[in-house]
């Protein structure tokens, strides 16, 4: 008997890990997702029975697979290349299970795609602690969708995934909100995402809707080829406190001519914000003077830049300190 569910069981001194895809030790179960049989018979179609989940068996759906987890146990889904599902309504995949990892496996088109639509409340939400999702991609495909994400659990991960508007007018307003409850989502870490978002109204990548600690949000990309709002278009914090935060190495694009007087790369009223914003990069159109964040704001800033025209290097936003 095979130590894991691959094919021929993977084991290293007698732990099981997981593919190439993700060198991360299994200390759970292993349950794969994929809606459509493999093209040369690897898999058969999904089917959302307690039978299935194998390989050669997996389930139909996400959603499904999470609840044939146990809670933080380790338990792992992956997800076959190629796999399409579709979000109808608000939790539509809830991850309300402890400790696992969502984990779509393929590259460039066949990595698995989560399409949102029906109707605008459509998303998947987060509210159980520990939870990690990995190289999957989201696209919305309905107008104003309030968000992909909502998050109300600690230490959520999201991590290499991808973010699509269909049009201008079927379109993610963000993408990954917390919700209201003061430190519901402390530990929230989005890492190496990409969004690609074509509507004028769309508003910040992430939003943080109550007091939050331990917030990493580095190396992701936004280029925001319609987007045109007066609002802080990466992050959005509004009047909540975010404490010891990382955010970094991110870069914004907002090719559209527009007017941001509030901060184009991210916006809050707070003033006991505590962390470090460094290495971030903005470059937009922006018809009036450039401003990077809101000028209260006070973590720690480091070599962040902007531009307000496309074709120029960005100057150091906020503006640099001068010795004493």
């Amino acid at each position: 008997m095979s130590l894991t569910k691959y094919p021929n069981g993977i084991s290293v001194y007698g732990v099981p890990v997981v593919p190439s895809a993700s060198p991360d030790v299994v200390t759970g179960e292993v349950f794969y997702v994929g809606a459509t049989a493999a093209t040369g018979g690897k898999w058969l179609a999904g089917v959302d029975d307690p039978s299935c989940g194998s390989f050669q068996q997996p389930f139909a759906t996400i959603d499904y697979a999470i609840g044939k987890c146990t809670a933080s146990r380790g338990d792992v889904i992956y997800v076959l290349p190629g796999h399409t599902e579709s979000v109808a309504a608000a939790g539509g995949i809830a991850c309300d299970i402890a400790g696992i990892s969502i984990i779509g496996l393929g590259k460039g088109t066949t990595r698995p795609t989560i399409t949102l639509a029906t109707a605008a409340t459509a998303s998947v939400t987060v509210s159980a602690a520990d939870i990690t999702l990995k190289n999957l991609i989201f696209v919305a495909n309905l107008d104003n969708m309030a968000t992909c994400f909502t998050v109300s659990a600690k230490d959520c991960t999201i991590d290499n995934c991808e973010f699509r508007d269909t049009s201008d007018a079927l379109h993610f307003l963000s993408c990954i909100l917390t919700n209201t409850t003061n430190n519901g989502a402390d530990g929230l870490t989005v890492t190496n995402c990409k969004r690609f978002g074509l509507a004028a109204a769309s508003t910040a990548f992430v939003s943080i809707l109550a007091n939050e600690d331990r917030v990493t949000l580095n190396n992701n990309l936004y280029v925001g080829a319609g987007a045109t709002g007066n609002v802080g278009h990466f992050l959005i914090m509004a009047d909540k406190v975010v404490t010891n935060a990382e955010i970094a190495y991110n870069k914004l694009i907002l090719p559209a001519a527009s007017s941001v007087s509030v901060g184009t790369f991210m916006t809050g009223s707070a003033t006991t914000m505590t962390g470090v914003v460094h290495n971030n990069y903005v470059a937009s159109i922006d018809t009036t003077a450039a401003l990077f964040c809101t000028a209260t704001m006070t973590f720690g800033m480091f070599e962040n830049y902007q531009t307000g025209v496309l074709a120029n290097s960005g100057l150091i936003w906020p503006a640099a300190d001068t010795p004493s």
